[in-house]
């Protein structure tokens, strides 16, 4: 039955309990806990924070495990506060680095803090 609730996901481009429901003529929680298992085994259907399941097959699946990735790393790489593997993160995920601020002439901030303690 998984195998039909799969391409039934598929078929439709949509991930519901009630699309299973109808069609496979299953209750609510054989149909939950198909998608359940969809949303584990693969990248085809997510669990929203509302509990609803996204259909994510194709490019916005991809996107999605990408940032899903990352957003692990970052949260690795601050918890162990290296900045250093955050920025290999970026690299990694294919994300555009980010640009650092050209000195504004306008700060009078220092620059490090051997500058700081001289002052």
């Amino acid at each position: 039955m998984y195998g039909e609730a799969l391409e039934l996901v598929h078929q439709h481009r949509a991930a519901s309990v009630a699309l299973l429901e109808r069609h496979l003529g299953i209750g609510l929680d054989t149909a939950e806990a198909l998608l359940q298992r969809m949303a584990k085994e693969t990248t085809a259907v997510r669990r929203v924070p509302s509990g609803l399941y996204l259909y994510t097959h194709g490019p916005i699946g991809e996107e999605l495990t990408a940032l899903h990735g990352f957003a692990q790393e970052v949260l690795a790489a601050l918890a162990s506060d290296c900045v250093a593997e955050l920025r290999a993160a970026v690299g990694r995920y294919g994300l555009p680095a980010p640009h650092q601020a050209a000195p504004n002439a306008t700060s009078a901030a220092p620059k490090n803090m051997d500058q700081a303690s001289a002052t």
